[in-house]
């Protein structure tokens, strides 16, 4: 049967919104990513609502908020409990990601859409896997396998490939084709010479992104070096920096390239010192140096040097608040009258939220000071504004297809961004009296529905263990056997509790028990008569002794990873945690308009194929059918006009989707399983094909009673003997069909014409079937015995069946 493939965007598409997606294989729903930023509102998490009891799995990408920001409000919330999956290091990031989103969230307001606690759970729920691991879903979906591979950009970024008998789906946006400092590039790359990985080529379906096809960026190096000397300018003239970043993603590749060079100016760092300001920065450094086996292999290498620990940040002092930060900024070992300058890596990138609006608002008016971008930034944030407005004044004019200017950090004129600035402010007056009122009988009701749970839960009523169950406990005394008080029905002391509650309330003035004595015979019932209000305790006892409540007694277990924060560093902790001291606040808001007279630089460290790589490598993987998604409508379809240009070596099978729009993308491809006889098994000649046995079975198909699956059993007539030509199976590429001549010791050169000559005698080229379908090798020459030999090499190149 076919296998048919629905693709439907939920968000990200046509824009540069977060991420999410739903591939529908068969009956299976898999969600690939769930994002969402820190706003949390709209269209797209009502529609993530809708679906999310429907979802079977989730695959997640990257840990960073466009790619995992919704996850936990649809885990907690939603009800998308369904298994989800992503690589080891981005469970631990993507967890400390939206732990450092909740904590910037609450700090300015009352967040109630989840908390912590939700991350933690929604986290827990994941199933972390390796790169190259295949993992079968489970469930009646079990043939469905999906594996994670190596995309850059992000530490345990992924691409994933979801296959399903023939048909096989490669999700990979957001990857990186180049090595960084601290990642290697992306799986999609093998070797030194730039070409796709052939297990990674020619999927039924791939879903990429066009985020980056509009541009063109100069190389890595030259970037570093324009970011660096952007911070190097701004600290020349004295003044402060701020580069706003992510907190667990892009944050490790800014802060080991800065770190690295940070050291080799010595006024640089008497003058400045070089801060990373995060509500989770010390567990940023920390899960940092526990992955190093995912880092690149020049961070791996260095586990062998005895100076100092791989990836420790040694010249980043991590702060986790304001205070904190100011503390520290006005000790200067240097000057006790001076306040001290400093470069700050501070989150979160959009500046709509965290630290990094705050130290925009305070810096931004100093000629000074510098704002250098590293990030585009989620759109409608105050650093999309500022970059557009960058973009505008220094590459206006730039033609399209010029890779983009890197210029020194310029002022803006007449630049202002809009900033809509929340924070918690403790209450006064009559304010602060009446949540003193609310609070005081808030307590006073827990406190009582506290006392009446653990009434209920330590006492029982005498009185009705001497009435319950007579028939059976008569049964178990006479055979010497004594009910224990699991035994005894709670219920009826839930119905005498809530009895006593109405006689406290004024509600009732009589209290109904059941009869003490026991009555015999079959026409008896319990009867109830009107006593005082009067009620005896006794403990709850079993055939031990008294019953103890353990929960008294359990140690309460540390929630935070106290294990990965050194003591030292652990001094400030709880000031990121709650910076009012539990004192009551209220979230107010207000919309300033920042006059931005300081310095302004973008340099693109976002870690992502630009253009021209995207467009290199889609013509090498020659998907069937190609998806584009993440990128603005202008970018989409600029790189869909690319692909349908006839002179491009791409399907033009090509889909640009809108939110909600539902694709039938599934290639017509016909896959049915049936079960082959042990007969029929023992004829098959298998032959090894990288990794797998191949092997051409004839027979005839049989349909049992009580077997779902049809049986291929052996064909017993003449048709089953008929000769058929042999089918060889491998890679046709005649550079490795060279080596394997020269291995075996027969000289072999291309021509002109790039046709296989051997010793000067034997001609191996590659023609077309008549077809026109598959390629096929010609061995021609006269027949000698050194061509027998040359083609006999050539069939043991190849598999036969």
């Amino acid at each position: 049967m076919s296998n048919t493939l629905q693709f439907t965007a939920i968000s990200g598409v046509n824009s540069e919104d977060a991420v999410c997606y739903i591939l529908e294989i068969d009956e299976a729903k898999i969600l690939l990513d769930c994002g969402s930023y820190e706003d949390y509102s709209g269209e797209t998490l009502a529609q993530l609502q809708r679906v999310a009891r429907q979802v079977d799995a989730v695959l997640l990408s990257h840990p960073d908020a466009a790619h995992l920001g919704a996850y936990p409000l649809a885990f907690s919330r939603y009800g998308m409990t369904c298994p989800a999956y992503a690589t080891q290091a981005a469970h631990l990031m993507g967890r400390l990601c939206m732990q450092d989103v909740v904590r910037s969230l609450r700090a300015r307001e009352e967040f109630a859409l989840f908390d912590e606690r939700d991350v933690d759970a929604a986290f827990e729920n994941i199933t972390p896997l390796q790169y190259s691991q295949p993992k079968t879903l489970s469930g009646k979906h079990s043939d469905i396998v999906i594996t994670a591979y190596a995309a850059g950009h992000s530490i345990g970024g992924a691409i994933w490939t979801i296959s399903n008998g023939a048909e096989v789906v490669l999700y990979a946006i957001d990857f990186n084709q180049m090595n960084e400092k601290h990642l290697n590039r992306c799986s999609l790359m093998e070797g030194s010479t730039g070409t796709v990985a052939q297990r990674l080529m020619r999927p039924t379906l791939l879903i990429t992104d066009s985020y980056n096809a509009l541009y063109k960026l100069p190389t890595r190096a030259k970037r570093a070096e324009s970011f660096l000397d952007s911070i190097n300018s701004a600290v020349k003239r004295g003044g402060n920096v701020l580069v706003p970043v992510d907190s667990a993603a892009r944050v490790l590749e800014i802060a080991y390239v800065v770190n690295e060079w940070w050291p080799k100016d010595k006024r640089r760092r008497d003058s400045h010192a070089l801060f990373l300001l995060a509500r989770c920065g010390r567990k940023t450094k920390s899960f940092a140096q526990s992955l190093i086996g995912w880092m690149a292999d020049s961070i791996e290498s260095q586990l062998s040097n005895k100076d100092g620990k791989p990836f420790e940040l040694r010249h980043i002092t991590v702060v986790q608040s304001m205070d904190e930060l100011d503390r520290k900024m006005r000790s200067d070992p240097k000057s006790r009258t001076r306040a001290r300058k400093a470069v700050v890596l501070a989150t979160l990138e959009g500046m709509s939220l965290g630290y990094s609006q705050e130290l925009f608002v305070r810096w931004a008016s100093d000629k000074n000071n510098a704002i250098v971008l590293p990030q585009r930034g989620p759109p409608k944030s105050p650093t999309r504004d500022l970059f557009n407005k960058w973009w505008e004044h220094t590459q206006g004019n730039l033609p399209r297809g010029s890779p983009v200017k890197l210029v020194a950090p310029t002022l803006l004129p007449g630049a202002d961004v809009q900033v809509t600035i929340k924070r918690r402010v403790p209450l006064e007056g009559s304010e602060l009296e009446e949540w003193i009122a609310l609070d005081k009988r808030r307590k006073e009701q827990e406190a009582a529905r506290d006392a009446i749970m653990q009434r209920n839960r330590t006492m029982l009523d005498s009185d009705d263990m001497s009435s319950n169950g007579d028939s059976d406990d008569e049964g178990t005394r006479d055979m010497g056997i004594v009910p224990t008080v699991r035994e005894v029905d709670v219920e009826a002391f839930s119905e005498i509790d809530l009895e006593m509650e109405r006689l406290r309330g004024g509600q009732s003035y009589d209290l109904y028990v059941k009869e003490r004595g026991r009555v015999r015979g079959l026409d008896a019932q319990n009867q109830s008569y009107c006593m005082f209000p009067f009620q005896e305790k006794i403990r709850r006892v079993d055939e031990y002794g008294e019953i103890y409540d353990l929960e008294k007694y359990m140690q309460v277990e540390e929630t935070d990873d106290v294990d990965f924060v050194p003591e030292a560093e652990n001094a400030y902790e709880s000031e990121s945690e709650d910076e009012n001291d539990g004192r009551p606040t209220k979230s107010v808001m207000e919309r300033i308009r920042v006059d931005v007279r300081c310095k302004v630089s973008f340099v693109d460290m976002e870690g992502r194929a630009d253009g021209t790589s995207v467009s290199n490598i889609l013509v090498q993987i020659i998907p069937k059918r190609l998806v584009l998604v993440h990128g603005t409508s202008a970018s989409t379809q600029a790189l869909a006009d690319y692909c349908r240009d006839p002179q491009v070596p791409v399907t033009k099978d090509i889909y640009t989707p809108g939110v909600g729009e539902i694709l039938n993308v599934s290639s017509g491809l016909n896959a049915y399983k049936v079960k082959l006889t042990d007969a029929l098994f023992k004829q098959v000649q298998l032959a090894n094909v990288q990794g797998s046995m191949l092997g051409y079975v004839s027979g005839r198909i049989k349909y049992a009673q009580n077997d779902d699956l049809p049986v291929l059993d052996v064909d017993s007539s003449g048709m089953a003997k008929a000769w058929l030509p042999p089918t060889f199976i491998g890679d046709s590429k005649l550079s490795l069909l060279r080596g394997v001549l020269e291995s075996r010791g027969i000289p072999a050169r291309f021509d002109s014409e790039g046709t296989l000559v051997c010793d000067n005698a034997i001609a191996i080229r590659r023609g077309v079937k008549k077809n026109g379908n598959a390629e096929a090798i010609r061995v021609q020459g006269n027949p000698t015995a050194e061509y027998y030999l040359i083609r006999s090499i050539v069939y043991e190149h190849f598999a036969t069946v």
